[in-house]
């Protein structure tokens, strides 16, 4: 396996970290289905004939003009397909809370910190003045992808594969938001030093000045996945792709799922095995060795305010 295929698609919330959910336990969902570069030639005509069998004689497919009944077949022929073909799938899942929970609070630190400097000072202006400090409110789609791109990072790396070329596969994306996946994949596994750069204003000079700071982390030799991924691309997909098809119906009912969770689970962990037990393809996205202590982002820093400790 030195090349795979990466068909995903999100479902439900798909804002900023500064709105809060529009109804209680509110999720945004990523999916995805992987596909060894060897068996694409055999498994895509399989998932392209069901869309087509789908398709409107004009015009593209929407699921949702689909009748209630087609549209249940339709789930019924893709995910049967998937488990044919026996294709491991993949979920990444966020409380909207959770993430405008954890961004109200740094904005909180931020204006803390600012003024305790201030107190610090006794109320005196700064030799170098800056700009307020600002936090961007994160993006509900980046972040998704940021966690199921690492959930398949760790599939690759638990089987010892290095040197893999990934491509991600999905529908239509802004450009930005391309641009933002592909910084955050990148990311997840680069080593070398990160410099952080500032420019403030000298009063008493009266000129601008720079500083920065340099970050270097040396990873232990079991910790250091650099050499997993050896490219990465993403590529936007026509409609009638039947792979496409399939993750975007994945995600869907996975954010049905999850929409759909009794009063005592309704804020509980999503990235763990027994949040999907119930899903129709739970041994398909059962796709790692060790599950480990649970995800740390998803349900750790942005777990829902209202969850239980």
């Amino acid at each position: 396996m030195t090349a795979v295929f990466f068909y995903c698609d999100e479902s439900g919330a798909k804002g900023y970290a500064n709105q809060d959910e529009a109804f209680p336990g509110e999720v945004g969902v990523f999916a995805g289905i992987m596909v060894p570069e060897e068996c694409l030639a055999t498994v895509k005509p399989t998932f392209d004939q069901i869309a087509a069998r789908y398709t409107p004689a004009s015009g593209k497919l929407h699921i949702a003009d689909l009748a209630p009944a087609q549209q249940e077949a339709l789930r019924h022929e893709l995910f049967a397909a998937i488990k044919n073909t026996k294709l491991p799938c993949f979920w990444y899942a966020i409380h909207v809370a959770g993430l405008h929970s954890h961004h109200q609070t740094f904005i909180q630190t931020l204006k803390q910190s600012a003024e305790a400097l201030r107190a610090a000072r006794g109320g005196a202006e700064p030799r170098i003045k800056r700009g307020s400090q600002r936090e961007e409110a994160a993006s509900m789609h980046v972040e998704l992808f940021s966690g199921l791109y690492s959930h398949l990072v760790a599939f690759l790396s638990e089987r010892d594969r290095q040197g893999v070329d990934i491509e991600i596969r999905t529908d239509q994306v802004d450009t930005p938001l391309v641009k933002r996946f592909t910084e955050v994949a990148g990311d997840l596994l680069d080593n070398d030093p990160s410099v952080a750069t500032a420019t403030g204003f000298d009063a008493v000079e009266k000129r601008v000045v720079t500083g920065s700071v340099t970050t270097t982390v040396q990873w232990p030799p079991e910790l250091d996945f650099s050499p997993l991924v050896s490219s990465l691309s993403i590529v936007t997909m026509p409609d009638s792709d039947g792979l496409v098809l399939a993750a975007d119906v994945l995600a869907n009912s996975l954010n049905y799922l999850f929409k759909s969770r009794d009063t005592d689970a309704l804020y509980g962990p999503l990235n763990r095995m027994d949040a999907v037990a119930g899903h129709p393809l739970a041994a398909h996205l059962d796709a790692f060795f060790n599950w480990g202590g649970g995800d740390c982002v998803g349900d750790g820093i942005y777990q829902h305010p209202k969850a239980s400790t």
